[in-house]
């Protein structure tokens, strides 16, 4: 469903921001949010994983609060997605929302969002990144770092674009589909839902669903083991 502002603020009553995944990107999402947000980051407050070791060795400030299978959330809770495989994102999402989970959206303020774009809910737009004219970003979708979306083009609910991933002019990505680093798919092309592109791959024609892609020009195989 569109949101009406490219650059929300959290709502008035938010009284705690939660991050959904505390692993390497559930970090930089904290750390954007800090930055989008510099008169909220004191609503930044903590993360949830199914891990509560998991920020040993790492620099973030934040601590784990709960897990994301057992955790209710209060009034007042605000969550922001950070969890970077398609599948799991799905899964998690959905058992929050069912929970009535409240997800927000977040655009940095260094991303550039043409006018005529349409985003999703709790979609994550991070540093850098281009979203052109009359594109459409489904809900809780994540485009990493210097991602771009050209003209027209558009990513359905809970797929990941890497960073520097592309997509062409008029090209459509299905749903819990994963692009890889510097991932590509040519203008007018369509991919499927639960695809993967890895890495520097080019999907330079249709792509069915549940399939990996790999090379340049792509090309493509079954998945027999999706785990994205």
């Amino acid at each position: 469903m569109p949101i009406s502002s490219h650059r929300p603020l959290p709502p008035a009553d938010c009284r705690r921001i939660l991050i959904v995944g505390a692993g390497g990107f559930g970090r930089e999402v904290a750390e954007w949010a800090r930055q989008t947000w510099p008169d909220h980051a004191h609503l930044v407050a903590g993360m949830l994983s199914e891990d509560p070791n998991c920020l040993a060795g790492t620099g973030c400030p934040l601590a784990i609060v709960g897990r994301p299978s057992d955790f209710e959330p209060a009034a007042g809770d605000a969550l922001l997605l950070g969890i970077g495989i398609p599948r799991v994102r799905r899964q998690v999402t959905e058992s929050l929302v069912a929970r009535g989970g409240r997800f927000l959206t977040l655009v940095h303020p260094t991303a550039v969002v043409a006018a005529s774009a349409r985003l999703g809910t709790g979609v994550v737009i991070c540093p850098h990144a281009v979203v052109s004219v009359d594109t459409r970003l489904g809900d809780y979708a994540v485009l990493n770092y210097h991602t771009s979306l050209g003209h027209d083009a558009s990513v359905s609910d809970y797929s990941v674009l890497s960073p520097y991933a592309t997509l062409g002019g008029s090209a459509s990505v299905g749903a819990d589909v994963f692009l890889g680093l510097h991932a590509t798919v040519g203008p007018r092309i369509s991919v499927g839902d639960r695809v993967v592109i890895s890495a520097n791959s080019c999907a330079l024609s249709p792509v069915p669903a549940d399939s990996l892609v790999y090379g340049v020009p792509g090309r493509s195989a079954p998945r027999i083991a999706p785990g994205m």
